[in-house]
């Protein structure tokens, strides 16, 4: 016969289902006797089971519901001294199970169950989680998960839970402190209620947590009595709820919900019965008779104590490692799965059914866990709570007052109303939710307190800003200008990014700067052209002097005379002046010198104006290059090997933050002088730093922010402008609490935004359609002028050029009426008459001769000769000097 040993601590529906099935047993093999000890330790109960077994009815195998906590007690020894099969439906199988090789282990191994709760946690994504636990042997239960969960992420947090005292305290660390969201609850099934009613008393949006329930008789729990707990709960069990076996063996299972430890009675009887059953044709099979019945032969002794193991090795039941050896090799698919065991009898082979609990309160099974493959493979699909139970709530917002993403926008007449960019791309979110989940949901926006981004206030594990009132369930989204960061998406949720940029600089236009139009004399310096002006009057004086003192400068002025009474020297200082200013101007001179000293002094002068000549050229060329290559700072690198700009960034911001944590070595330098610069360069906002770059002089401040950003700027101050490559590549999100229901939702949405070209269209019109955008053309100051020389740079020579060629003009006409003067006063003739003629002779080009007096307006005087006469006569006179001059090369000049 087979025993059932219970006690006070085993369930009454395991000691009636084994009671039942002895019962309705239509064959010998169901016999047996059920055992109920009052005794606390196990050596009462051997005792208690000494008595009954010592009536010549002893058992083949012993089905022990008890806990055994991991020992083999009195009753395990005795089964396995006298050679007994003992079958042990504890959770937790003895130490020695190697040893004690009569006693399987009908609960799974716990290592296995926990490596399947390993698996379900990664399977889920959590990044962080707690155990909540009621006593030490958790850490048995769950040592692979322990073991398994990667050093590089976030340790787990273990807290103790008081099953009869408040734990309100506890769960306020692990809600409120350390944010976390994601729970492992190993703790009897009877306290989960207690436990979840105080976690609804600290956190009101239970929305966000999950947990995974460990004991595997969890899904038998009903939460329709806390109807607003709408965490999401996973669990594992080997049993089902809706098996049918259950009415067949007279258990009622609406009645109360079954248990594990009924199903592996069960599981256990029935398997004990096909182990006998396979004895009978394997003896059979060999010729032997073996009677299926209350007595197996011989018959098992009774278990009672011996003095000696000399004793219960000769009392020992011989046919028992048959029966083991049958049990081992029999194989059978009972309530909890396939049932099979390793040669320790450890089961082995089984599946873990994976459920979920549904909106409607109940477990409903998704899915199994295989211990062969460690895999779990989802068969059905169940929506999470959260996301099923709130849809008509109304969605909080939380962003920043800061243009265009949101901000107060006036319009023609005189209203006002807070729109931005935000506010439409949700808007557009919400709308696509709508039209693929057919759920309409409501929002509205608030700006959060102190228009802050969010960071860790120092000394504490909270958060200010958006990120704050995410952690502390506030607003169930944030949006704006906010960069996705491993600090931020390690306490909050992010959305697939809505907009990409990078870190560059923002600096001021430079200011127009006045044409220079006597840029031709910047390539010699002032005291240059000082040194070169008296230079050249000194060196015409020179060579006057030197001139005057060379014989070889005093010349016959009449050829033809060879005896004359005068010599001529033609260099007065007007000539000299001249010959020195044709050899500097490269233009030469109609009259040279003749002389040594003169000569010498001459060439000379010729070098240096060679020299000065050749420098300026040099010199110009160098200017006007320099001249058109910029001095402006066009990279992160030329700003951080100079001093005269300074720079800066939002303090504490996701920018203030790379350069911060960055490894590179000029981003470092950047930030030490940044950190070390005073007056402060860290401002509080974008819209401040924009404002010193505009305030700054000659641009001598350049301020580090998103290029998004700068580009908005740019868009309404033609004065700023975007220099350099991005320093990095971010990406801004939608922020929200971890394990928001509705953020598959969400990043749906906004990828068919993005496919559509929404969210470009979005951005045009923020950034360059609405508000005060000006549209600037910066291209038209970036004009390539081709390297040709600008006509602001050549105007003072053309100035020059003017003026001196007006100068000449004025001399030239101030000389003409001299000379009209003074030939009406030798002719005899009016003033007007001899300007006339002089007017008249002189500016006909197709005139080449001209009189030598212009016509009198009154007949000569016959008493004398006329003066006309003695001009026309000293006239012929010259001419005929000139003549002679002109015969006598040596007289030209």
């Amino acid at each position: 016969m087979k025993g059932g040993l219970f006690n006070r601590y085993t369930q009454q529906s395991s000691r009636e289902a084994f009671e039942n099935i002895v019962k309705m047993g239509d064959s010998n093999v169901y016999y047996g006797r059920t055992m109920y000890s009052n005794a606390e330790d196990s050596y009462s109960t051997a005792l208690d089971l000494c008595e009954i077994t010592s009536d010549n009815k002893g058992v083949v195998a012993l089905i022990d519901a008890r806990p055994t906590y991991g020992l083999c007690d009195t009753v395990c020894l005795l089964c396995n001294r006298y050679n007994i099969p003992h079958l042990s439906l504890g959770w937790e199988p003895p130490d020695t199970l190697a040893e004690e090789l009569f006693t399987f282990s009908y609960y799974p191994p716990p290592d296995l169950i926990s490596k399947a709760y390993a698996r379900l946690i990664k399977d889920l994504e959590w990044d962080k989680f707690s155990i909540l636990y009621e006593d030490e042997t958790s850490f048995i239960r769950l040592h692979e998960i322990i073991n398994t969960w990667p050093q590089d992420r976030k340790p787990i947090v273990f807290r103790k839970l008081d099953p009869n005292g408040d734990n309100k305290e506890t769960f306020k660390y692990i809600l409120k402190a350390v944010h976390i969201s994601y729970h492992v609850l190993d703790c009897d099934i009877n306290n989960v209620y207690k436990y979840m009613r105080e976690i609804m008393q600290v956190e009101n949006s239970t929305e966000y947590l999950s947990f995974v329930l460990t004991d595997l008789n969890s899904f038998t729990i009903n939460f329709k009595d806390i109807p607003n707990l709408l965490a999401n709960i996973s669990t594992m069990h080997l049993t089902t709820s809706g098996d049918d076996k259950w009415t067949d063996i007279g258990i009622n299972k609406d009645k109360e919900p079954i248990r594990l430890e009924t199903a592996l009675v069960v599981d256990a009887l029935n398997h004990v019965e096909k182990a006998i059953r396979a004895m009978q044709q394997e003896g059979d099979e060999e010729g032997q008779s073996i009677s299926i019945g209350p007595h197996l032969p011989p018959e098992p002794p009774s278990m009672c104590y011996k003095d000696s193991k000399a004793d219960y090795e000769n009392l020992a039941w011989t046919s028992g490692n048959i029966l083991r050896e049958a049990l081992l090799n029999t194989t059978a698919i009972g309530l909890t799965g396939n049932l099979q065991f390793d040669e320790e009898g450890r089961r082995m082979n089984f599946t873990l059914h994976y459920s979920k609990l549904s909106n409607d309160g109940e477990f409903v099974n998704i899915g199994h866990w295989d211990s062969t493959t460690d895999l779990i493979k989802k068969e059905n699909y169940v929506e999470d709570r959260p996301k099923s139970m709130v849809y008509n709530t109304k969605i909080r917002v939380a962003t920043r007052d800061e243009k265009p993403y949101y901000g107060l926008y006036e319009y023609p007449n005189k209203t006002s109303e807070y729109r931005g960019y935000a506010v439409d791309l949700i808007d557009e979110i919400f709308t696509e939710i709508k039209k693929k989940e057919n759920v309409e949901l409501e929002y509205e926006f608030y700006i959060v307190d102190g228009n802050k981004h969010g960071n860790l206030i120092a000394g504490t594990n909270k958060w200010d800003g958006l990120i704050g009132d995410l952690i502390e369930h506030k607003a169930e989204l944030a949006i704006c200008d906010l960069t996705i960061t491993s600090e931020r998406n390690a306490v909050v949720d992010f959305s697939i990014p809505f907009m990409s940029l990078g870190i560059s600089m923002l600096f001021k236009e430079a200011d127009p700067v006045d044409p220079d139009m006597f840029s031709f004399i910047k390539p010699l310096s002032l005291d240059v052209w000082l040194y070169l002006a008296t230079t050249y009057i000194i060196v015409s004086f020179v060579l006057l002097i030197c001139a005057r003192m060379s014989q070889d400068d005093w010349v016959n002025p009449h050829p033809c005379n060879q005896n004359p009474e005068n010599l001529q020297n033609i260099w007065s200082l007007y000539n000299c002046m001249w010959l020195t200013m044709g050899a500097i101007m490269t233009q030469g001179c109609d009259i040279l010198p003749r002389g040594k000293g003169s000569r010498w002094t001459a060439g000379v002068w010729w070098f240096f104006a060679l020299i000065i000549t050749a420098s300026y050229t040099a010199n110009m060329s160098t200017f006007i290059s320099n001249e058109r290559r910029s001095n402006e700072i066009t990279n992160v690198k030329q700003l951080s090997e100079q001093t005269k700009v300074s720079y800066g960034a939002v303090y504490n911001a996701s920018t203030y933050n790379f350069f911060k944590n960055s490894n590179d070595s000029v981003y470092q330098k950047i930030w030490t002088v940044m950190k070390s610069a005073k007056p402060k360069v860290f401002t509080n906002n974008n819209e401040e730093g924009k404002e010193r770059v505009l305030r700054s002089k000659n641009g001598n401040f350049a301020f580090f922010m998103e290029s998004s950003a700068i580009e908005y700027f740019r868009q309404r101050d033609c004065r700023l402008k975007m220099v350099g490559n991005k320093l990095d590549s971010k990406e801004y999100g939608i922020a929200m609490p971890k394990n928001y229901p509705r953020k598959a939702w969400i990043d749906n949405a906004i990828l068919s935004l993005q496919e559509m070209g929404k969210l470009t269209a979005l951005q045009k019109k923020w950034w360059e359609e609405e508000g005060d955008s000006k549209h600037c053309d910066k291209n038209a100051k970036n004009e390539d002028d081709g390297g040709s020389l600008q006509m602001k740079n050549t105007s003072g020579i053309f100035l020059v050029l003017g003026v001196g060629g007006i100068l000449g003009l004025i001399v030239a006409v101030i000389e003409f009426l001299f000379h009209a003067r003074q030939i009406s006063v030798k002719e005899k003739v009016t003033f007007h008459e001899a300007v006339a003629s002089e007017w008249r002779a002189s500016l006909n080009p197709r005139q080449l001769h001209k009189p030598a007096a212009p016509p009198r307006s009154a007949p000569p005087s016959t008493g004398s000769p006329s003066p006309r006469r003695e001009r026309s006569q000293s006239r012929a006179v010259s001419v005929l000097r000139a003549a002679s001059s002109f015969i006598n090369f040596d007289e030209i000049y």
